[in-house]
């Protein structure tokens, strides 16, 4: 063979190495230009369920905040009614007081004198024995 027909051998290789390295190029690209729309199109399906998720926050959002604001009134509600019991036990036992002082079975001045504990027996729901 001549240098000629190496050098024309060399060339048509060239060429082919050259044409098949362009083809494998093409078909890489076009993959990825199927994968890149594939994704897009995922994303654009995943999208659409974006603003009813935003909504559903929206409203688990609301529902918290009326739920905690029950919830504050529930504990204002508890804490008046506490007041209004520790109120009536301070009239209650105003009273026992006073019925203690008049009663001259009691002896009020005494260190271990407690309201209503008179010999009468259930005057305050207690049902204590009588002082000495």
């Amino acid at each position: 063979m001549s240098t000629t027909a190496w050098i024309i051998v060399a060339v048509v290789i060239v060429l082919v190495i050259a044409v098949a390295a362009w083809a494998a190029s093409r078909q890489r690209r076009r993959k990825q230009v199927e994968q890149a729309e594939e994704l897009s199109h995922e994303a654009r399906e995943h999208a659409s369920g974006i603003p009813e998720s935003q909504v559903r926050a929206k409203e688990a959002e609301a529902e918290a905040e009326r739920a905690r604001l029950e919830a504050e009134r529930a504990q204002q509600r508890a804490q008046e009614a506490q007041v209004a019991a520790t109120q009536q036990q301070a009239v209650h036992e105003d009273r026992l007081r006073t019925a203690d002082q008049v009663d001259p079975r009691v002896d009020t001045s005494s260190e271990d004198y407690h309201p209503g504990a008179s010999g009468d027996g259930d005057v305050d729901g207690t049902d204590r024995a009588p002082r000495s």
